[in-house]
């Protein structure tokens, strides 16, 4: 009598076990049936297609900030040369007065005149190149 229970122990597992793995089918489908192979392979292509179509999108965004970051860098770099050539105009031009001072009181005080220097010339800024002329005689 033992083997009519095995056998019924044997059939219930076994169709517990078709259950489940139908129901793990059926979530991973969507719930689709066995014949939507064909609609989830077009799925899977139109899925590509959008992905692709989204990386392109994202490619050309990122081209046009790295443009963008490139002209800002080129006028910052601009900006920074303008800068430089001004400081060092600046610091030429406080250099030439304090010589001048300098100068004044010592003839203030009664020696011989000197020459007094000339103030440097304000040449504009060519692209990435800061110029000094300096008049100094």
């Amino acid at each position: 009598m033992g083997k009519p229970m095995d056998v019924a122990k044997s059939n219930s597992s076994d169709t517990t076990i078709e259950l489940l793995e139908g129901g793990i089918r059926a979530l991973v489908r969507g719930n689709r049936p066995a014949d939507a192979a064909v609609s989830s392979t077009e799925d899977a292509l139109a899925a590509g297609a959008t992905s692709v179509a989204d990386i392109e999108k994202l490619m050309e965004e990122l081209q046009i900030a790295r443009d963008y970051l490139q002209s800002e860098g080129e006028r910052v770099r601009q900006a920074n040369a303008r800068y430089a050539h001004l400081a060092h105009t600046a610091s030429a031009s406080v250099k030439i007065i304090a010589e001048s001072l300098g100068k004044w009181r010592t003839l203030e005080s009664g020696q011989a005149p000197a020459a007094l220097p000339r103030a440097p010339s304000l040449a504009p800024v060519h692209d990435d190149e800061p110029q000094h002329e300096s008049n100094d005689q």
